[in-house]
Formats: C-alpha cells, structure tokens, sequence
C-alpha cells in the first residue's frame, strides 16, 4: 500500500488556515466531512472531543501526527495540512515550532494497516530535508509532488517501531533522585531509562527501584517526623541514579517483529523494555502499548 492510496488530494490543505494544534486538526476533520470521507458525520462530535485523540506522535520539531481509530470512518483515511507559521498550542499560549499536522483516522478493525501508515509517515517526516521542503508547501499539489510522499510505501510488516511509544523520557546516571522522583511524578512514569552520552542504553529506573531505595525514609515519614531539612533527606535526594539503576537491561530492537516480542515478554514475564536502534535509545514498549495500540480503541 502507497500512502497516496489513502491520501487523496482534497484532503491535503496548505495552508492551513488555523493558528492552532486543535484549530487545524478540526480544520481536517471538517475537510474530511466536506468531502464526504467521514462515513458517519453525525459521530463528528465524539471524534472531535478534546480527549479523542489520544495518541500524538512528535516527528521532530516541527510535524505532530494525531491519530486514532473510529468508527466514524469505515476504511484507513490520511488527511495532511501544512501552516504557513509555527501552530500555537492553544489560544494564548506561545506559538510553538509544529507547522505540519497529520491525521491518520481508521475504523477499530484496522490495526495493523492504522498502525504501519502511522509508521511509515513518522519515518518519512524525520526528515530534516523533507520537512523544509513540506513548509514552503503552498497547494495539495506541491505537497503531493514531493518525492518522500508520493512514493512512500507502507511495510506489510508490523515491527516494534510501528507500536512502541517514541517521545521517551530518560536520565542520565549522574541524575540526582530528586529530578528522577520530579520526572516520574510528573509523567506518571512506571520506569525510566538511564542512557550515556550517545543515548546508549545503560540501565533502567523503575518506581519499584525508587521505593526499594526510599524505604527508610518511607518508614521514618511514617512515623509523622518532619525531614524537610534534615542532612540526611538533603542526601537521598542529591544520590545519583547510578546507585540506585538496575543495570541488566534487556532491550529489544526497533526492528523485531511484534509477534516475537509479545512471546519474548509473556515467557520471561517483561512488562516494559527499552527500544534501540543502532545501539541508540529510541523508544519504550510496555504490555500496555501493545494492548491499548493493537485492540484499544
């Protein structure tokens, strides 16, 4: 399958004539309606909702590709809008960098065709060269006139790179606890890879590693004492990550196959795993990314 299967012309918009991320995701949607892409318009409500489109991929600096899957569409659709100014967030706010948005929609039975096209786009627009060319985009020709595009062809096969969560947060072992315990608690992170200087993969922090390593003082707060200023509280929070990592780490590459790594992870009972690629860090699978991604909805 060629991405200019699913991606017909009308539903390519350059430019946009939103200011925003919501703005021009609404902005497709309603293009989608218009030509009659959306099987079920009257679901336009639920699928435009502000908690609808649960996944957004971050493509560098400048492209975010929302999808989701819904039944308000009965096959796989692409729509692709490019701005002729960096998108703000929301109304208000500083502008950001983002200036092209891709919305990939497919019905609940699509997962596999749903997640290689989010796949195969998020690879093609890494880019740098065809991102630029992408914002100096002033019609649906032009877009679709682009090399990368036009002949960007989707991979039968579903890897790990087609699942596994790409914005991933890490530390690095001289991370002091304290910014770890910040990180976690603020992204309702599970475990956190620690990298070296070439986002090699050196170790792992998981919320069990903190509580281990936290239990005394969990223990002495439970007996109502203040330890806010205590020396000792000072230097558990200053301890860095090193001393607390696991560092036998298995990891899985972003090549794999998924059927593999599900029965890697059910028989040696692995709930997360760093994603690496050519020795680098990539991105982060878990139990729940396959499940939510491959029958979720």
């Amino acid at each position: 399958m060629r991405l200019t299967d699913v991606l017909r012309p009308e539903h390519v918009i350059a430019p946009l004539r939103a200011d925003t991320f919501r703005g021009a995701v609404l902005e497709l949607v309603q293009r989608l309606v218009d030509t009659g892409a959306l099987e079920h318009p009257d679901r336009l409500e639920r699928l435009t909702s502000e908690d609808r489109v649960r996944d957004v991929v971050h493509i560098g600096d400048r492209v975010l590709l929302p999808h989701l899957r819904t039944d308000a569409v009965d096959q796989l659709t692409v729509a692709l809008g490019v701005s002729a100014a960096p998108l703000h967030a929301a109304p208000g706010v500083p502008e950001s960098s983002e200036q092209i948005v891709v919305l990939v929609l497919a019905p609940p039975a699509a997962a596999n065709r749903y997640l290689q096209m989010v796949a195969a786009l998020a690879r093609a627009l890494r880019t740098d060269e065809v991102v630029e060319t992408l914002t100096r985009a002033r019609s649906p020709e032009q877009v679709l006139a682009i090399p990368e595009i036009n002949e960007l062809v989707v991979q039968p096969r579903l890897s790990v790179r087609d699942i596994m969560t790409q914005r991933v947060y890490r530390v690095y072992p001289d991370t002091p606890v304290s910014e770890l315990l910040d990180l976690m608690s603020r992204h309702d992170l599970k475990a956190v890879p620690v990298v070296g200087d070439k986002r090699e993969v050196l170790g792992v922090v998981t919320d069990r590693d903190l509580l281990r390593f936290l239990l005394p003082e969990i223990v002495r707060l439970g007996t109502g004492e203040r330890a806010d200023d205590r020396p000792q509280e000072r230097a558990i929070r200053d301890t860095p990550v090193r001393e607390i990592m696991s560092r036998s780490v298995m990891c899985v590459s972003e090549d794999q196959g998924i059927a593999e790594l599900v029965a890697m992870m059910v028989n040696k009972d692995v709930e997360r795993l760093p994603v690496v690629g050519e020795g680098r860090l990539t991105g982060f699978m878990t139990r729940g990314d396959i499940l939510r991604k491959l029958f979720g909805r």
